[in-house]
């Protein structure tokens, strides 16, 4: 599914939901961002989102993901992951 159509999807669901909890829910996740519209083609940074996790936890995110994609960082198959999980915690 590309994005737009994703888009699609998700307002369709928001218009026909009758769940008031749900939709106050959906209210809290975009309280805090400041959206805009793009033209195809086009990319826009979505501002005013506070994280959750620290600046020192962002920055470990993002040394990772830099290894990961130099290759240099050593990663497990996810049938390798599933196992260690389920041995390790029976899930």
């Amino acid at each position: 599914m590309d994005k737009n159509a994703l888009k699609i999807e998700i307002i369709q669901k928001i218009i026909a939901c009758d769940d008031e909890d749900l939709l106050g829910e959906i209210e809290i996740l975009f309280k805090n961002l400041k959206l805009g519209a793009s033209e195809p083609g086009e990319s826009y940074k979505v501002e005013g989102q506070k994280s959750l996790l620290s600046k020192e936890q962002l920055e470990e995110i993002e040394r990772r993901n830099k290894a990961y994609l130099e290759g240099s960082l050593e990663t497990e198959s996810l049938e390798t992951f599933n196992k260690i999980i389920f041995e390790k915690y029976g899930v």
